[in-house]
């Protein structure tokens, strides 16, 4: 895909090649501290399209398949029937003070720029058990060590830049993002009514390895706060990921997050 994951034989970690102890790491965990901000973008692809980037072994899960599908995404095909059969899709963006990776340290020195990760996911099921298993069709980061620390624990991070304007004094903030020849700028601003974030946010998906195999990445978020966004959503560009949201009939940003931290757990 152009957004240049490689595409992966889905394979468990018994069919992995012998490599020395150095060489195998069968998991990791990575701690994500300070969340800044954390939101996701809700869209829907068209079957087609999101077959392309499915690997051997599994299947797309439509969207009147997903028990767990966004409401706002819901009511597009209880309202629009025609997209039922479309591929929930989700584009999620963590701005992170600090990430932990083992006995490394990224951060900024000063701690006044963010260390950013994403994420891009496809619903999908395991062919032959039919059990949910997501697809993450790129996984990224702003430039700088968390893309080499990363290379260590045989994760690949593309790099994608990032601008964030949202000081306390304007009336509006502005997050934008360039994710290979993919652009997106959200202007707008947090609702003015907060909730505490009872539950951890928690998402799972499947990314190949940097060596043969799959990492099973395991997401769990215990944000302190959140909040629904009012503003607007552009998007630029003509990568594989500008194409499918500018083809979706919603663009769902939100919920805001904010504070607390969490983890990203990596295993065979």
């Amino acid at each position: 895909m152009t957004l240049g994951v490689a595409v992966a034989t889905w394979c468990g970690a018994s069919s992995l090649p012998a490599q020395t102890p150095t060489d195998l790491k069968d998991a990791q965990v990575w701690k994500l501290q300070g969340l800044r901000a954390g939101y996701c973008v809700r869209f829907l692809i068209e079957p087609r399209v999101a077959a392309r980037e499915l690997r051997d072994g599994f299947l797309l899960l439509r969207a009147d398949q997903d028990s767990t599908l966004h409401p706002a995404l819901r009511k597009v095909i209880e309202t629009q029937p025609e997209f039922a059969s479309w591929a929930p899709s989700s584009l999620c963006l963590y701005y992170l003070d600090a990430v932990e990776l083992g006995d490394r340290w990224v951060a900024d020195k000063k701690r006044r720029k963010a260390q950013m990760i994403g994420v891009w996911t496809l619903a999908a099921m395991e062919q032959g058990s039919r059990s949910r298993r997501d697809l993450a069709l790129d996984m990224f980061a702003g430039r700088g060590p968390l893309i080499k620390a990363a290379e260590s624990d045989l994760v690949r991070l593309h790099e994608a830049r990032s601008d964030v304007s949202d000081a306390p004094d304007t009336t509006f903030d502005q997050y934008s993002v360039k994710i290979g020849k993919t652009s997106l700028v959200w202007d707008g601003r947090p609702a003015r009514d907060s909730a505490r974030v009872e539950h951890p946010i928690e998402e799972s998906w499947s990314v190949p390895s940097l060596r043969r195999g799959v990492w099973l990445v395991h997401l769990a978020l215990t944000a302190a706060w959140s909040r629904p966004l009012v503003g607007s959503l552009r998007v630029e560009g003509k990568g594989d990921l500008a194409k499918a949201l500018k083809a979706s009939p919603i663009r769902f940003v939100g919920p805001f997050h904010r504070g607390g931290g969490g983890e990203l757990r990596f295993s065979r």
